[in-house]
């Protein structure tokens, strides 16, 4: 259905338009041009070659493309109102930067390229395995984007018209400049300013990491997939491996304005987890059937470009997940970021929340095998490494049994410490019983004022140990 967006210009994007050359390969092309599956990269002297191969594969299609153009169409797609998004890049004189040129204005997407007649259009090769696509771009035009060209009169225009800016990190390896421009003018503003992960390579190529990292106090919403944030607390020397709690850490950065960051991370088709001021909420996706998925490519760009359509009429977060889970929904059941004429988007209200109950809290003797949702006080008695698993000896006066935390909550298990555990429950392992305390469960120091409070827990009875019996399966 269409939004209510009335104003033209309200979306800005800056990027790198590429003309996406897609086509069925094999696994011995991606072998021969040392590609992976699900990867994006820069095109080197080696893939030069793969262009013309891909053009001479029969069903080859020509799509404009680009990760940020992307976005920004789908998000017209999904706004309905003609020039309610504008976008900026550099292309070549040539019959690519036409075809691009023709999509855009029948898209509705007020384009304003820079025109580089001395280099060719940028093209992306979209090698597609098994539904599952391996991207090597050549930027060629792309590349060279002037921030001379942003900062002329009419074009400085649209960034003062535009509530919102979205810049994919791919635009990083080309005009920090206009990032730099763009996001500082949208702090100052008081609008919002959205920048994407994008790839593994933005976070490990040093000069393109340390403009990120420039970046990050001015971004106010920051996408990317799970891959990304894994690569993400890798460079920044993050022990964390949870996605959720590398969410959690990005968005408690450092930030600039009175805005707090929120981080959205897709995670193909798990829930998405989106993370504002450490707290961690997971939205659904739209779940298909193997045999309507086409292809996954530009899969993550409509997820950011439903996103960025609600995010322009001032919708809340749930609102907004919706709009991307559809628009990706859609765009993975065509070839390439392709979609019909108009949208048939209906959201669906958050339900109304339950009703909280007070947690009751039990003896560690009720641990008994296959219980679920435990809430116990109890105290640390032995913390262990058992094949790079933490496991803890805890209990109460009544008995004592093994915890097998996830490694986010691990932490939280020191000797003689007195926790509260909520949510957990036990798993049978090998015949013996272990609590676990998973992504939903919760391990925090108890205090007198927490749900439990914070009983003494004198001698624990080791006596007791629940974990040293061993239970047989029945039949």
């Amino acid at each position: 259905m269409p939004w209510e967006v009335s104003q033209k210009g309200l979306l800005l994007g800056m990027g790198n338009p590429l003309l996406d050359i897609s086509a069925k390969v094999d696994q011995a092309m991606l072998d021969k041009y040392d590609l992976k599956g699900g990867n994006q990269i820069l095109a080197e002297d080696k893939h030069k070659p793969l262009y013309d191969e891909l053009k001479e594969i029969e069903g080859v299609e020509f799509i404009a493309g680009g990760a940020t153009q992307n976005s920004i169409r789908v998000g017209q797609w999904m706004l309905q109102t003609t020039g309610a998004t504008s976008y900026m890049g550099c292309v070549g004189k040539d019959d690519y930067a036409d075809k691009m040129k023709e999509a855009c204005a029948k898209d509705g997407v007020n384009c304003q390229y820079m025109v580089d007649e001395a280099t060719p259009t940028g093209t992306c090769a979209v090698c597609i395995v098994d539904k599952e696509r391996s991207l090597v771009a050549n930027l060629s035009a792309a590349n060279n984007y002037k921030v001379d060209h942003f900062k002329q009169e009419d074009h400085m225009a649209l960034l003062e018209k535009a509530q919102v800016v979205y810049s994919a990190g791919f635009f990083i390896t080309v005009c920090p400049e206009a990032i730099e421009i763009c996001a500082k003018h949208c702090n100052e503003k008081g609008k919002t300013y959205c920048m994407n992960l994008s790839a593994p390579f933005i976070m490990e190529v040093p000069p393109f990491k340390e403009c990120l990292t420039k970046t990050m106090p001015y971004v106010d919403f920051l996408f990317g997939n799970e891959t990304e944030a894994g690569t993400f607390a890798k460079t920044e020397k993050w022990t964390e491996t949870d996605i959720a709690e590398i969410a959690k850490k990005i968005s408690l950065l450092p930030k600039e304005g009175d805005k707090p960051r929120t981080v959205v991370i897709t995670q193909g088709c798990e829930p998405t987890i989106v993370a504002i001021k450490g707290e961690i909420t997971e939205y659904p996706v739209i779940k298909l059937a193997p045999s309507k998925l086409v292809d996954t490519n530009g899969a993550g760009d409509a997820y950011v470009g439903g996103f960025l359509s609600g995010l322009v009429n001032g919708k809340d977060m749930h609102y907004c997940c919706q709009a991307g889970a559809y628009a990706a929904s859609v765009i993975v059941q065509r070839s390439g970021c392709t979609f019909p004429a108009k949208p048939r988007f209906s959201y669906r209200p958050e339900p109304k929340p339950t009703p909280l109950r007070k947690p009751k809290f039990v003896k560690v003797k009720y641990a008994e095998p296959e219980t679920k949702f435990l809430n116990m006080i109890v105290k640390v008695i032995k913390v262990s490494d058992v094949d790079g698993v933490t496991e803890a000896l805890c209990g109460d006066e009544t008995a004592v049994v093994t915890f097998k935390p996830q490694a986010s909550k691990a932490a939280a298990f020191k000797e003689g410490a007195v926790l509260r555990i909520q949510n957990a429950y036990v798993k049978m392992d090998k015949g013996f019983v272990k609590v676990i305390i998973d992504k939903w469960g919760l391990a925090a120091v108890a205090e007198e004022d927490t749900p439990g409070g914070k009983p003494e827990i004198g001698d624990t009875k080791d006596s007791n140990n629940l974990s040293a019996v061993e239970y047989e399966l029945k039949g």
